[in-house]
């Protein structure tokens, strides 16, 4: 019987996977504490939305680059290992851009942008080597039961932190200045590095015997229809989403708003997709997993035309807020679609492919959306985001309405649970 998962407390207090939500999420919203200052920092300088998109850039095109390497290494030597080694070399670079921008007035010293490039590059590099492991070893924390539940949870790291990383980042950045804010995404990684410390995984450890060849991957996705169309779906919605990451400077500006305008934004899609949180359970009971991320899909593409029309800036927050929803039901229940259809030791290699397709579409939309809002402007950029959302909905909506998972699913019953 296909389960909707563990309740989300239970998973929670897990020992192996709530240290790890824990650290992850404290280090993904540190990361947006490097977002808003480096966005502000360059933006300032420059007045180049191409330029802020270009920190995106250097944060998500390594994960195409080392999809292959990185998805081989996740299959062949412990996860757990591999990503105490990325998260030690990005606390590295965090610290060496706080120190080197502690040292130059980085707003308006012609050195601040490269150093703010330099340091994002080398955390891209880390990200990319980390993020197949990262989604592959969810699995590995949890039992069999609680898989979709931990899946949307670590979905929820990424988003929650979209609500709590840039009002801090922001409070920060203006009040303290660029230096505090890149510090404090210095500090983030301890914690993600502690949590690593403390978890044993209970399956997924490799003996790396033998080398795993990516062409295995390849082929699955490609013989496997519903994962190939899950896939690309997701990529459609990493590309709508960046405006979230590229143009919230660029749409404060529209509105007659400050730098913390940008924190602001970002709150607003991560508060809808925690928000949704707890409701994603009886999504995935009354109307099943594939379905739900189908609207996911269509929430996602809705938001941001609507925040392209919006007249005032509380309307465009609210637009937010619904694509934030969308977001978080689209990929965190598709996502658990593609894992229940991966036998283990492919995980490692088509969690890469799904970085390459969910992180990796990021710097392509961050440079077609900034490249577009420099020279049409902001609001086509935006129309141009939904848009990719909704074909995509045309496309794959009624390929993933029958798939498994499409159907209501009934409630997991777990042993001495109530």
């Amino acid at each position: 019987m296909t389960t909707t998962g563990a309740p989300t407390t239970e998973v929670l207090r897990d020992r192996q996977f709530g240290p790890f939500f824990v650290g992850n999420l404290l280090s993904n919203s540190g990361t947006w504490f490097h977002n808003i200052a480096a966005a502000a920092v360059i933006y300032q300088a420059t007045g180049s939305s191409l330029l802020v998109g270009l920190v995106s850039v250097l944060q998500f095109v390594f994960v195409i680059v080392l999809a292959p390497f990185a998805g081989g290494l996740t299959d062949r030597i412990d996860r757990r290992r591999l990503l105490l080694g990325t998260q030690v070399v990005s606390l590295a670079a965090a610290v060496g851009l706080a120190v080197g921008a502690s040292r130059i007035d980085i707003t308006v010293d012609p050195r601040g942008v490269p150093l703010v490039l330099a340091a994002t590059a080398v955390l891209g590099l880390s990200h990319g080597l980390a993020m197949p492991a990262m989604s592959a070893l969810v699995a590995n924390l949890v039992r069999d039961d609680q898989l979709e539940t931990a899946v949307a949870l670590n979905s929820v790291t990424f988003n929650l932190a979209r609500a709590l990383g840039p009002i801090a980042g922001g409070v920060t950045f203006t009040t303290f200045g660029p230096v505090t804010a890149f510090a404090a995404n210095a500090g983030s990684f301890v914690a993600l590095v502690v949590a690593l410390l403390v978890i044993r995984p209970r399956t997924g450890v490799a003996d790396g015997t033998r080398r795993r060849p990516f062409t295995e991957a390849l082929r699955f996705v490609w013989r496997d229809r519903v994962a190939f169309v899950v896939l690309v779906t997701l990529a459609a919605m990493s590309f709508a989403g960046d405006p979230v990451n590229t143009l919230t400077p660029a749409l404060a500006d529209r509105f007659g708003r400050g730098p913390e305008a940008i924190g602001q934004q970002v709150s607003a899609f991560g508060l809808g997709s925690a928000a949704v949180l707890v409701v994603l359970g009886r999504l995935r009971t009354r109307i099943g997993s594939a379905r739900a991320g189908v609207l996911g899909v269509a929430a996602v593409g809705a938001g941001m035309l609507l925040v392209a029309a919006s007249p005032t800036y509380v309307v465009a927050l609210v637009a937010l807020a619904v694509a934030g929803a969308g977001f978080l039901v689209g990929v965190s229940l598709l996502t658990g679609v593609l894992h229940r259809r991966l036998d283990e030791r492919l995980r490692g290699r088509v969690m890469a492919l799904w970085s390459v397709a969910f992180l990796g579409a990021r710097p392509v939309g961050a440079a077609v959306n900034g490249a577009v809002a420099d020279r049409v402007g902001v609001v086509p950029a935006v129309v141009v985001a939904g848009t990719v959302a909704l074909v995509a909905l045309g496309w794959a909506g009624r390929r993933l309405w029958h798939t498994p998972g499409a159907t209501p699913e009934p409630p997991a019953t777990v042993p001495g649970s109530r």
